[in-house]
């Protein structure tokens, strides 16, 4: 590669770099125009599959028309890497504001959600596109510099698309992902059910949680520990964390947050007219976080789009996430975004196991008149005998009233996706080859670049192997 220039695009500077390649602020090699340049990883382009995947979901995502999303120009192959140059947005990203300014304000949060939702809506109504990445430093921002004190201009949203390739081309774990993505990730997105839009509400409303509180939802540090909150813990109110924030807000965020994506709004117009009229100027206390600038109007302008922000780069990346990716975007950037903790992991209490239970009554002595008898009555001890439930196994069906229970053991919890018993096993461990060694008899985890489930079994030469 010349040290100065990617495919024909003169290198200004290095925005960003991290496990899915660096982002470069480039001059466009015909046009008077600045660019922001993502180079994919060697290892990512040399995928035949994730390569077909990768022009696949790009060129669904160059049909993208929206105010609110960073547009994608081209793509391309340059010594071997895949490439891809899109809109750059001069400015910041909401992760990046909220971490040096702490909680925002609601007049600020507002229009952030509401602008990122109205590209998430867009995506879903035009091409049936989730984004599957939602969160704070994918939602770029720009000031009107010229407006005493500076006014939003511009709200875009970045990293549509791309990793949905990386994903359906390798696996969750195989992926890099990260806390810093795992924080915003749906439930149906980690147990690997289908999604729609309603998984991105549920991310978009983590997002707006964190803007308006400082912090995620969850703040659990490992990404098993995440996922079992995601999947089981109900979401603290957002008002016990975030106390300026309308008290009617504690409902909206409860249904947009909800497990089971039926009970979430259907769109995410729905989920920000409902934070709109829960919000009423009498029901906002003072003293809330003192940065709140004046808005450029309900509906931001657009304009060039990328960003730089203070003490660290952070970019579009093209892609999104689900229990795949850390991700890049086909109209994006790449952001270095660590989820902050509060060093609490999750518990979940497993149901006891029904057992045999034996009583014996037995009543006080009754004495008559001095000429009469003692006579003493003795109830028979009685047995009453409760079965003994067997424990349940992989894919075995379950009932309603047993929905988001765990085995006895921890290992299996009812999902009322599939309504039936799913292994949690393997997401806490890496993806894994099938064949290649393993010390835990029994242990299970997903096999790379499939949905397959491999169990650490004893193979033909009586070492322990991963197999199906």
């Amino acid at each position: 590669m010349n040290d100065d220039r990617i495919a024909g695009y003169k290198i200004l500077r290095r925005l960003g770099a991290g496990s899915m390649g660096q982002v470069f602020l480039v001059e466009h090699p015909r046009l008077p125009r600045r660019d922001a340049l993502k180079l994919l990883p060697g290892e990512l382009s040399r995928s035949d599959d994730f390569t077909a995947r990768f022009a696949r979901e790009a060129d669904l995502l160059a049909q993208l028309s929206h105010p609110n999303i960073v547009t994608l120009y081209d793509r391309g192959e340059h010594d071997g890497s895949l490439w891809i140059a899109m809109e750059f947005v001069d400015g910041t990203d909401a992760g990046a504001l909220v971490q040096a300014r702490g909680p925002l304000s609601v007049d600020l949060v507002l229009p952030l959600i509401a602008g990122a939702g109205a590209a998430l809506d867009y995506a879903w109504r035009t091409q049936k596109i989730t984004h599957r990445d939602v969160k704070p430093g994918n939602i770029l921002i720009a000031w009107d510099r010229d407006a005493n004190p500076p006014a939003l201009d511009t709200v875009k949203l970045a990293d549509f698309g791309i990793a949905k390739a990386a994903e359906e081309s390798t696996s969750l774990t195989a992926t890099g992902m990260t806390i810093g993505t795992m924080a915003y990730i749906s439930p149906e997105a980690i147990d690997g059910s289908p999604v729609d839009n309603r998984s991105d509400i549920y991310s978009l409303a983590c997002t707006a949680y964190h803007l308006l509180a400082g912090r995620p939802p969850f703040t659990e540090t490992s990404i098993s520990a995440l996922m079992a909150a995601h999947l089981h813990r109900p979401v603290p109110p957002i008002r016990t964390v975030a106390p300026h924030v309308p008290a009617g807000w504690d409902a909206v965020f409860a249904r947009a947050l909800a497990k089971d994506p039926a009970s979430r709004y259907g769109t995410c117009a729905e989920f920000v007219a409902a934070l709109s009229a829960a919000t009423q100027p009498s029901a906002v206390p003072t003293g809330g976080p003192a940065y709140s600038p004046t808005l450029a109007g309900s509906a931001p302008a657009v304009r060039h789009a990328h960003t730089t922000t203070t003490g660290r780069s952070q970019w579009l990346l093209p892609a999104a996430v689900i229990v795949a990716a850390i991700a890049l975007v086909a109209a994006g950037t790449f952001v270095f975004l660590n989820g902050q903790s509060d060093g609490s992991d999750s518990t979940v209490a497993a149901p006891s196991s029904t057992h045999t239970v034996t009583t014996t009554t037995t009543p006080s002595s009754t004495t008559t008149a001095a000429t009469t008898p003692t006579v003493q009555a003795q109830t028979p001890t009685e047995t009453v005998t409760v079965p003994v439930t067997p424990a349940p196994v992989e894919g075995q069906p379950c009932g309603a009233d047993q929905f988001n229970d765990y085995s006895a053991d921890g290992t299996l919890y009812c999902s009322a996706m599939n309504e039936a018993w799913t292994d949690l096993t393997h997401q806490s461990r890496p993806a894994v080859e099938r064949g290649s060694s393993c010390s835990e008899p029994g242990a299970r985890a997903r096999v790379q670049y499939t949905d397959g489930i491999a169990t650490c079994k004893i193979g033909p030469d009586g070492t322990l192997i991963w197999d199906w």
